[in-house]
């Protein structure tokens, strides 16, 4: 099962594209071995998401999630699709 649609579109990119700092909401996540375990750190479609900073040369990026930060490799961030947090 996927949330939401899984095609990038001209407002909508990777996760592993946001540059540290900025904060996104979760368009979708693509099914996969790390679906459920997402859902449980939180990540699933409508949630928002800070990208902390990035580590091990950027293969590996601290998100903040609810308050809590989660690390993840960039192949997995591949697979979750943001849009960029409104400018307040």
């Amino acid at each position: 099962m996927v949330q939401g649609p899984m095609h990038a579109t001209a407002t909508t990119f990777a996760l592993d594209q946001l540059p540290p700092g900025d904060t996104a909401q979760v368009v979708a996540v693509e099914e996969g071995s790390c679906c459920c375990q997402l859902r449980c750190l939180g990540v699933q479609a409508g949630a928002t998401l800070e990208l902390v900073r990035t580590l091990s040369k950027g293969k590996l990026l601290i998100l903040r999630v609810d308050g809590a930060d989660i690390a993840l490799r960039r192949e997995v961030a591949a697979t979750i699709q943001v849009a960029p947090e409104a400018t307040r």
